[in-house]
């Protein structure tokens, strides 16, 4: 029987020692021996090798054989002995501004044998070659900006590499740098996660974010068509950065929305389209056509905004201008023109269309003036030539017998030529009267057509259409001889290239030449002297063609 007793055990100089055996059996032969305790933990030292990892344990042996192994050793990477690494590969300069400059490298091709751990910049002025470290702690990333430059100095740069073994050869900027301002036209940084179309429900918040970039700092603005930002988004600004936020937004924040970045080397702009769920707003314009005395057919455009759906149907309703209650004529019109029946003749009305999507029923759009169901008139009664000249016919009729279920309001005058088809040269003439009375006379040699009006009586409307001259002819006298002139408005008219005047002692003619809707007006004749005096008016609408007037007094 062998037994083994730790070599702790025994203490120094021993010379015996006793060791109890519990279970001992008489007459048995035992064997006694020594073993070593286990060894410290080793450390590595002047490792050489390949590049494998490795761990370890040692054991003590001696004549009584193996004691127990020690702790585990660290990994221990075996491999050539280390030195500092190599210089960083071209040393570049990327911005600079007054006060600043800012360097990128590329990591040495030799590491040292060891990792690198960073790096050291060092810069100098130009014309004095006195190094200086810059950074007080290494910089692991491989760009740096260097601050609190002098403005418009000339410096230089270098940029070395560290790691366990020490402080590596050092890279330097080819040339010198000076510290201005680069100037860079403005950029808009998009990347994978930009979205330019963003859809959003009605109560909502519409959040757009853009990042840009430019020297100077470019000024950044948000616009969209027909609308003011200020009132209903935050726009947020720096440097580098721009939000809009708006919030609770409903159909009318609906539409494009424009970026603009400009600095003193160009501009950029970009749109978001932002869509939002709503109701639809309301359609446009209404217009109508064929009204008769029990009946209308309204027109009208789609909404501008559709609240991000189609548009299913549109509703139309009426009331009377002497109600305020809305009637539903039609629920479920599918076009964009409806015919109004069963109106009654003679009563003014008011119409509105309003458009419905999956989200609701949006705004109407309404008329702003009631429209009477009525008809056309039917034609004057009694045309009648009232007197001839070589040049002129006096002509006078009747009021038509029905006036289409509205008053009356004027006259159309058309002429035309012996032989031709065409009727030409229209005058409207706008009176309450029962009776009209115009003298019709050709101002122009042979065959032209053209004429102008004398009026029997004033406060009359007259319509001329747009491009033709406008003559205003009036008879005069007095004793003493009148002073006399012609005004617009308030204010006399004067001889000018489009403006001609001639006075006699028994005419007062004024000639507008080539009108446009600018010489529309109130025109007076005013004629006076020491007995007294007298006044003459006519009211002008610039809307047909050629025509003169003729006004006596």
């Amino acid at each position: 029987v062998t037994a083994q007793i730790p070599y702790s055990k025994f203490p120094p100089h021993c010379v015996e020692i006793t060791v109890e055996l519990p279970s001992c059996v008489s007459n048995d032969v035992f064997l006694f021996s020594a073993l070593p305790d286990a060894p410290g933990t080793p450390e590595p030292t002047n490792v050489t090798g390949d590049s494998n990892e490795y761990e370890f344990h040692v054991m003590a042996e001696n004549a009584a054989g193996v004691g127990p192994p020690s702790d585990v050793s660290k990994l221990i990477k075996c491999r050539e002995p280390v030195s500092p690494p190599s210089a960083p590969n071209i040393v570049k300069v990327t911005d600079t501004s007054k006060t600043s400059v800012s360097l990128e490298w590329t990591k040495p091709v030799f590491d040292g044998g060891m990792e690198i751990i960073g790096y050291i910049i060092e810069m100098c002025k130009a014309d004095l070659e006195a190094w200086q470290k810059v950074n007080a702690e290494t910089v692991l990333a491989t760009k740096y900006t260097v601050v609190d430059l002098e403005a418009g100095e000339h410096y230089k740069f270098r940029v070395s590499a560290v790691n366990g073994a020490g402080k590596g050869e050092s890279c330097e900027v080819p040339a010198s740098v000076q510290t201005v301002d680069r100037l860079s036209a403005p950029e808009i940084d998009i990347d994978a996660n930009f979205k330019q179309t963003h859809i959003v429900r009605a109560g909502a918040s519409i959040r757009l974010f853009i990042a840009f970039s430019g020297r100077p700092v470019p000024t950044a603005v948000w616009s969209k068509a027909d609308a003011n930002l200020s009132l209903r988004a935050d726009i947020q600004t720096t440097d580098s950065f721009s939000t809009l936020t708006v919030e609770e937004c409903n159909r009318n924040d609906a539409g494009k929305y424009v970026f603009t970045v400009e600095n003193n080397s160009g501009s950029k702009s970009i749109t978001f389209t932002v869509k939002v769920l709503d109701t639809p707003g309301p359609p446009g314009p209404i217009t109508f056509k064929d009204v008769t005395r029990g009946s209308i057919t309204l027109m009208w455009d789609a909404p501008v905004l559709d609240g991000g759906s189609r548009i299913h149907h549109y509703i139309v309703e009426k009331r009377e201008a002497s109600r305020r209650s809305w009637q539903v004529v039609s629920s479920k019109c599918t076009r964009q023109i409806f015919k109004v029946t069963d109106l009654a003749e003679g009563v003014p009305y008011y119409y509105r269309v309003s458009a419905e999507n999956e989200y609701g029923v949006g705004e109407p759009c309404e008329l702003t003036e009631p429209v009477v169901a009525t008809e056309e008139p039917a034609p004057p009664k009694r045309l009648d030539i009232v007197d001839t000249t070589k040049s002129s016919v006096v002509l006078a009729w009747l009021k038509p017998d029905h006036d289409g279920g509205s008053r009356v309001t004027g006259y159309l005058l058309e002429m035309k030529q012996k032989g031709s088809d065409s009727w030409i040269e229209r005058v409207t003439i706008k009176t309450t009267k029962d009776r009209t009375t115009l003298t019709v006379k050709d101002s122009m040699r042979g065959d032209s057509g053209k004429y102008y009006l004398t009026l029997e009586n004033t406060g009359e409307v007259v319509t001329i259409r747009a491009g033709s001259d406008l003559v205003l002819d009036a008879a005069i006298g007095g004793k003493p001889e009148p002073k006399v002139f012609w005004s617009k408005g308030d204010r006399e008219l004067d001889l000018c290239e489009k403006i001609s005047l001639q006075y006699t002692s028994k005419r007062a003619i004024a000639v507008i030449k080539f009108c446009d809707r600018s010489d529309s007006g109130k025109y007076t004749l005013t004629v006076k002297n020491a007995s007294g005096m007298k006044q003459l008016s006519v009211l002008v609408k610039v809307l047909g063609m050629y025509s003169m007037i003729n006004i006596h007094t």
